[in-house]
C-alpha cells in the first residue's frame, strides 16, 4: 500500500478522502458486485423487496431534497416495497431527521428512519458508561437523549482533562484548536473515544468537502494511539437496527438493497451485511469522478450503479 497521510481539513478533496478511508479499520466485504448499469431504482423493483436509502447524497445534498426523490419513494411504496433511511448523520436524533423528511413531503414513516446515533445510543444503554463524557456536537444536538452524563466540548481545557471519555457526534464548529486540546488530553491520559458518525467527509452543494467526525477520529488515532470505537455505516450495529425495523421485508437479506453514494460506507457496509448494493454516482461524494477507477482501487464494487435514485 502506498504511504498515506492525513491532510489538514481545509485541504480535503476526493482523492485525499479516499486515502483517509484506507487508514480506517473497516469491515471486509463478503463479495464483489457486478456493477450493473441501471437506469434508476424503479428498474430494480422486481429484484428487491426493500430499499435502504442513505440520506446525504441520495435524498438530499444540502438543505433541500434532490429533485425527483419524493416521486421515486412514492412509486416504490406504491409497488409494495419498503423504503427506509439509514444515515450517518448523527447531529440530531432520528425523529428530527424524520420530521424534516415529512416537511419535504417524503413518504417515509418515522420508525423507518435510522441513524448511526441510534447505534451509539443502543450501545450506551446496553453498557453503562459512568462519569462525565465530553461531546463533539452543537448546542442544538439534544445531548439529553444520550444515556450518559454529557458536556459540550468547547474551549474549556479543564473539561478535556477531567472527562471520562469522549463522543463524536457532529463536527461543525470543530477545528484544529479544539482538536489539539483533545489530543493533548488523550496523550496525557488515554480514554475511550466513541464516534457516532464514521464519515470522513461530506460534500456540499458548492463542491466543498467537510471534515466529519470520522476525519477527526483518524487524526486522534494517528496522533495519540487511542483507538476509537465507531458506530454507523459501514459497521454492523447500524445495519442490524435497520434490518430489525424492516421486519419481514428483511427475511432474505439478498432481497434488501443498500442505496448510497459512498463506497466505504454505504456499499462496503451493505456488502458486509449480505445485502444488495446500489451506488448513486451523480450526487454526493463521487459526482463528476471516475467511480470505476475508485472501485477498482478499493476492491469495493456495488451490484448496481445508477446516476440518481
Amino acid at each position: 500500500m502506498r504511504p498515506v497521510s492525513i491532510p489538514e481539513p481545509e485541504s480535503l478533496d476526493a482523492e485525499s478522502v479516499l486515502d483517509c478511508y484506507e487508514l480506517a479499520r473497516l469491515p471486509a466485504p463478503m463479495r464483489k458486485g457486478r456493477a450493473e448499469p441501471t437506469a434508476n431504482l424503479l428498474a430494480l423493483i422486481d429484484r428487491y423487496d426493500a430499499f435502504i436509502l442513505d440520506g446525504y447524497g441520495v435524498i438530499n445534498v444540502g438543505p433541500e431534497p434532490i429533485p425527483g426523490i419524493g416521486d421515486t419513494i412514492h412509486a416504490l411504496r406504491a409497488a409494495g416495497r419498503e423504503v427506509m433511511v439509514l444515515t450517518n448523520g448523527a447531529g440530531r436524533p432520528s425523529r428530527q431527521t424524520a420530521r424534516r423528511y415529512r416537511e419535504w413531503g417524503l413518504d417515509i414513516p418515522e420508525r423507518l428512519v435510522v441513524s448511526s446515533r441510534d447505534a451509539l445510543e443502543a450501545s450506551l444503554a446496553a453498557q453503562p458508561r459512568p462519569g462525565l463524557w465530553g461531546v463533539m456536537a452543537q448546542p442544538d444536538s439534544e445531548l439529553d437523549t444520550l444515556p450518559v452524563e454529557t458536556a459540550l466540548l468547547e474551549d474549556d481545557d479543564a473539561l478535556y482533562r477531567r472527562a471520562a471519555g469522549f463522543i463524536f457526534i457532529r463536527s461543525e464548529g470543530w477545528g484544529t484548536a479544539r482538536h489539539r486540546l483533545l489530543a493533548d488530553a488523550l496523550r496525557e491520559s488515554p480514554r475511550p473515544v466513541l464516534v457516532a458518525n464514521p464519515d470522513v467527509s461530506a460534500p456540499y452543494p458548492d463542491r466543498r468537502l467537510s471534515a466529519e467526525p470520522g476525519y477527526w477520529a483518524l487524526r486522534i488515532e494517528a496522533e495519540t494511539g487511542v483507538r476509537c470505537e465507531r458506530f454507523g455505516k459501514p459497521f454492523a450495529p447500524a445495519f442490524e437496527i435497520a434490518l430489525s425495523r424492516l421486519g419481514r421485508a428483511a427475511t432474505k437479506r439478498e432481497r434488501v438493497a443498500m442505496v448510497g453514494d459512498g463506497l466505504h460506507t454505504d456499499i462496503l457496509g451493505g456488502l458486509a451485511a449480505g445485502l444488495g448494493t446500489i451506488l448513486v454516482t451523480d450526487h454526493g461524494l463521487l459526482r463528476g469522478l471516475d467511480w470505476e477507477a475508485r472501485a477498482a482501487r478499493t476492491g469495493i464494487v456495488p451490484d448496481h450503479v445508477v446516476p440518481e435514485a
